[in-house]
């Protein structure tokens, strides 16, 4: 009886130290669980932060009197907000009036290369013929060339405008194009145009990842190559369609390289933000107009931030199912 009660003795002991055992062991687990996720948030924030804060800080300096900007008591608060910058920048942009023109170029820019993405990467994914891995080598090989490498043959190019001779056949004489919105249109739809290849390589992986079987049931219903792509392919594509749109339109939004080449006298937003800085002006007027250049940037980039609230949906998803990610 006595060794029956002294193994029962031995085993309570052992179950209690392992119960012991057990709730340390789940007590540092938790702790280290919420350090762990503690660490995280406080990461996320500082790297928000850091990335966050100067638009925090264009913003307060958007509405500082030009007196503030010498006070170093003030940061981020300003004591006698202004609103005298934000309405110097936004005359300097001339929103009114070249606002609809900035805009309606970003749309067509925006529209030529996504239908020419599309295609072009519908292509790529699906038909296999000789050449066509070297073709899809040129077009990542645009990605790696700068633009400014070519600038200047391309404005010789639409400078003298003259396609397999036709302009000199039909006017006498080339074309001059400089000047006017034509040859970033004509760019956008040839697959020239800025970023067209990361375009074309991100709908190539979004349409290689569309299982083949879709377009084959297409088929054995009937339906030719041309019907299956606009019934079967491009209604699942609109994500990532979607998401080209919105890259390019807000690339051409704020572009000023090829607008500032093409556009000699003629003007868009993006290209007025430079002619705020009053260069060799000195001391605080320099520093003010510096300031309306950077609320003229913000003011530039606010549609782009309300346009992304409303379409994100379709970027995430469009990003998400492209195959770019990894996954």
């Amino acid at each position: 009886m006595e060794k029956y009660r002294e193994k029962q003795n031995i085993e309570f002991e052992q179950f209690s130290r392992g119960k012991r055992l057990k709730a340390k062991y789940l007590n540092w687990h938790f702790a280290a669980k919420v350090f762990g996720t503690l660490f995280i948030y406080v990461l996320l924030i500082g790297i928000a932060f850091v990335i966050v804060y100067p638009i925090i800080r264009r913003v307060s300096n958007a509405f500082k009197p030009a007196e503030e900007f010498f006070d170093s008591s003030v940061i981020l608060f300003p004591r006698n907000p202004t609103q005298e910058t934000i309405w110097r920048a936004y005359g300097g942009l001339n929103v009114n009036g070249l606002g609809a023109k900035s805009f309606w170029l970003a749309v067509f820019v925006a529209l030529g290369q996504t239908a020419v993405a599309t295609v072009a990467a519908y292509g790529f994914a699906r038909f296999k013929f000789r050449g066509s891995k070297l073709l899809f080598a040129c077009v990542i090989f645009t990605l790696v060339v700068p633009p400014e490498t070519i600038v200047i043959p391309l404005l010789l190019r639409f400078r003298y405008f003259n396609p397999f001779g036709l302009m000199s056949l039909i006017l006498g004489k080339p074309l001059d194009l400089t000047d006017t919105l034509w040859p970033q249109i004509i760019l956008a739809l040839t697959g020239m145009g800025w970023k067209n290849g990361l375009y074309i390589y991100m709908m190539r992986e979004y349409f290689k990842g569309m299982p083949i079987a879709l377009e084959e049931a297409a088929y054995i219903d009937g339906a030719k190559t041309m019907r299956a792509f606009f019934e079967i392919i491009l209604p699942s594509a609109v994500p990532m369609m979607m998401t080209i749109f919105l890259f390019s339109f807000s690339w051409q939004w704020t572009d000023d390289f090829y607008a500032g080449t093409f556009l000699l006298t003629e003007r868009v937003m993006a290209t007025n933000i430079a002619t705020l800085v009053e260069s060799g002006s000195g001391g605080s007027v320099e520093i003010i107009s510096y300031n309306t250049q950077q609320t003229a940037t913000l003011l530039l980039i606010l549609p782009l931030i309300v346009l992304f609230i409303f379409t994100q949906r379709f970027f995430v998803e469009g990003i998400e199912r492209s195959g770019i990610t990894g996954t």
